[in-house]
């Protein structure tokens, strides 16, 4: 592979507003007081990224490449699961304690799937030698060095951004959190992943609505962040794949 074809252009990205939306109602669900069912609300919604970046492309993803590519890094399900269900009536006792806990996850998990939303559209749009990045690499070795590079990166500034945006707004985002929360405890029964996709789909335009004046906010301070912030990543992502070749 040549220099000039793993040198990483300056693509325009994928659409702010939507990836932006994405980002945020992911970062929501630690908001959602429900054991597990918060996390399957979270797995949805990155699918749905990865789905939707994909389509932004006019490229359709193998069912096993959308589950690489979205799967949460965390826990396994056993481990997580019971941990939630442990950790639940601490909650309820330590109230203060632990919504402050979760308001500093919501805005990480914020800023990550903001980062990982970026990656993943680079591999799907760059192009090397022809090809695009996930169809030269593969969507496990792609995963991975996005995984590295979000945890080595510097993401202070759309940390920042975030942070900002939602300390001016914590009153809207807890109650578009609050909407989808009420909708999911009517649901009879024990919700599994279909269920919960649906009753997201059903207060979605709703949630949306509620929160666009976080989204603007937050739209225009990335808009402010230097571009050499975004350049490091293309670059950190593109020499990680590369050194695979050696």
């Amino acid at each position: 592979m040549s220099d000039q074809a793993i040198l990483p252009s300056p693509p325009e990205g994928p659409p702010q507003k939507a990836l932006i939306t994405h980002s945020v109602l992911v970062g929501l669900t630690p908001l959602i007081p429900i054991p597990i069912v918060d996390d399957l609300v979270k797995s949805y919604l990155q699918r749905r990224l990865v789905i939707w970046l994909a389509q932004s492309h006019g490229r359709s993803l193998r069912p096993e490449e959308i589950e690489i590519l979205s799967k949460d890094r965390g826990g396994g399900c056993l481990s997580g699961c019971l941990a939630q269900a442990l950790v639940y009536p601490l909650k309820k006792l330590f109230r203060k304690i632990f919504f402050f806990l979760e308001w500093k996850r919501a805005v990480d998990l914020t800023s990550h799937t903001y980062h990982f939303g970026y990656l993943i559209d680079y591999a799907l749009s760059e192009r090397w030698e022809g090809a695009t990045v996930l169809e030269l690499r593969g969507a496990a070795e792609v995963r991975a060095a996005i995984d590295a590079v979000c945890c080595e990166a510097p993401i202070k500034p759309i940390e920042s951004a975030v942070r900002a945006s939602f300390r001016q707004s914590r009153n809207i985002l807890k109650a578009a959190a609050r909407m989808l929360e009420q909708r999911l405890r009517r649901t009879t029964g024990r919700l599994d992943q279909r269920q919960v996709a649906q009753v997201v789909e059903s207060v979605e335009e709703q949630e949306e609505q509620q929160i666009k004046g976080v989204i603007a906010t937050l739209q225009r301070a990335i808009g402010h962040i230097p571009d050499e912030h975004f350049r490091r990543l293309r670059m950190q992502l593109a020499n990680r794949l590369v050194g695979s070749d050696k």
